[in-house]
């Protein structure tokens, strides 16, 4: 089993309104990644965090430790799927692609994770991880760790190269409108 998980729990400050649920061509963000997760194997889908998962029609998985970053929603997704894997995307790649998550899940191994490499640099924004790595997370996060990629200092990982797309963040709407623009998909 393959769990997709939208990081939905961030304050979008930058942004100034949720990103799941800002317009990207012919829907949210979030309907983009969540279709891409699907697509590409990954069932169920849920959102960690946050109030949007309601408006894009997936379950919410309240954060564990809210306010504490993407690490902490790491670590709530891994928890919550128990076993398996779980593919972890935040809610602000509306470039993802099915095919991303395909070759995600092909290249997974057991018990290690399987992150997204761009010139190959490890790039956690993407990555499928072992549902069982999820205490070892919260062990992490509850020491003082913030940072995302601190996990993979947790976990044995292989890399997986995909194009800078895959990974291509949006923090402003005006990001988010370039984006669009440059990727057909006009606002």
């Amino acid at each position: 089993m393959v769990v997709g998980a939208v990081l939905c729990g961030g304050r979008s400050s930058r942004f100034g309104s949720d990103k799941a649920l800002a317009n990207f061509g012919d829907a949210t963000v979030g309907h983009h990644i969540i279709e891409a997760l699907r697509n590409g194997g990954a069932d169920p889908v849920v959102a960690i965090g946050g109030t949007a998962g309601h408006e894009l029609g997936v379950p919410t998985v309240p954060d564990l430790r809210p306010n504490l970053g993407p690490l902490a929603g790491l670590a709530t997704a891994l928890l919550w799927a128990k076993t398996g894997s779980v593919i972890v995307v935040p809610c602000d790649l509306p470039l993802l692609r099915s095919d991303h998550v395909a070759r995600l899940i092909e290249a997974a191994e057991d018990g290690r994770a399987t992150v997204a490499t761009v010139a190959g640099e490890p790039q956690v924004s993407l990555a499928l991880w072992p549902a069982a790595a999820g205490r070892d997370l919260l062990a992490k996060l509850n020491s003082g760790a913030r940072s995302y990629r601190s996990a993979l200092e947790v976990v044995e990982w292989t890399g997986i190269e995909l194009p800078a797309e895959a990974v291509t963040d949006t923090d402003t709407p005006a990001e988010l409108r370039h984006l669009a623009k440059g990727h057909g998909n006009g606002l």
